[in-house]
């Protein structure tokens, strides 16, 4: 997953995100051809639809998410070049523009940051990302799709327009903690997966899944601390969970906290094995990485022949996971 801007390969999709968040609010400012306008207004960088302040969330599939950003002083210049790409109809929208600026502002000081637009797939790890890394105070946002910024905790305060609804919220967080453990049995006959990669062994772990214990570990420790629940309240042995992977079930478990404003910062993990594990740190630690979207470290242990690891018996698994509460 990669942060990057608006560009000539992009500005098309991104602008149609950007419409699209609060279509019915720009059909009615602008008129016909309102999602043109918009990109006009990328392209030419013309307030509030200015190329450095959109940040784009994107894969190897494509774009996520996309949030589009305004200072109080990037409300507050600039707008003359609207000439240009409304013409005439600058008369009627000028007018519209004006009032909703004037009541953007009438509430908005200089410490203050203005989501202009929130979209995505992905809309929730993006505005935890960018108030994460922003030094702003608070932040506004005046939108039609109010379902997100009341999850994360907004507060609803006067609107600007009636097809919109205002919400702010102070840059803060909380930081939370959570543990995980799990372990299963070595046997024959299965394939030894852990952390969703098949580790080369004669052994596998037996489970009603793939009984990756790394990813069970981990589950636990970020559904327990978030939703107050193990992974068997989650995923319970029924046929639908049979030999189901682990690291799908991380996928999941994931997404779900996110939606609900929990996100992942490290994780830090021991895994006791009588299996030589060390070639496959670095395959480990990206694999979940990818999917948690923070640092993740992983330590091997072999028992010492004092747990009953070292007699092939099993392995064991715990994970400490640092969460951010939005």
């Amino acid at each position: 997953m990669n942060i990057t801007s608006v560009n000539e390969n992009n500005i098309d999709i991104v602008a149609k995100y950007v419409y699209e968040e609060k279509k019915e609010f720009y059909d009615e400012l602008f008129g016909n051809n309102a999602l043109k306008y918009i990109k006009k207004a990328f392209e030419e960088d013309i307030p509030p639809f200015i190329k450095k302040n959109c940040i784009v969330l994107e894969d190897n599939t494509g774009i996520k998410a996309v949030l589009l950003f305004a200072s109080k002083a990037d409300f507050r210049h600039g707008y003359q070049r609207w000439f240009g790409v409304l013409g005439l109809k600058i008369i009627p929208v000028g007018m519209k523009m004006i009032y909703i600026i004037e009541r953007i502002l009438m509430d908005f000081s200089v410490d203050d940051l203005y989501i202009v637009s929130l979209a995505g797939e992905l809309k929730e790890l993006m505005l935890y990302k960018y108030i994460k890394s922003s030094r702003y105070k608070r932040v506004i946002t005046d939108v039609s799709d109010f379902d997100i910024y009341e999850r994360f905790g907004f507060k609803e305060e006067k609107p600007i327009h009636y097809k919109l609804k205002r919400f702010s919220k102070f840059c803060d967080y909380e930081s939370l903690t959570g543990i995980g453990w799990d372990t299963h049995p070595l046997v024959e006959g299965r394939k030894l997966i852990l952390g969703g990669v098949e580790i080369e062994s004669n052994f596998g772990l037996y489970g009603h899944s793939d009984a990756d214990v790394l990813c069970h570990a981990v589950i636990d420790s970020l559904i327990g601390v978030t939703l107050k629940k193990d992974i068997g309240a989650i995923f319970p042995e029924n046929d639908e969970n049979k030999g189901r992977s682990s690291l799908e079930m991380l996928e999941i478990v994931v997404k779900t906290i996110n939606e609900s404003g929990f996100f992942p910062s490290c994780v830090d993990c021991v895994i006791i094995s009588p299996i030589k594990l060390k070639d496959y740190r670095e395959k480990l630690s990206n694999k979940l990485e990818n999917i948690l979207g923070c640092p993740v470290s992983i330590k091997f242990k072999s028992g010492n022949d004092v747990y009953p690891e070292s007699q092939l018996k099993g392995i064991t698994a715990m994970c400490v996971s640092n969460v951010y509460k939005l």
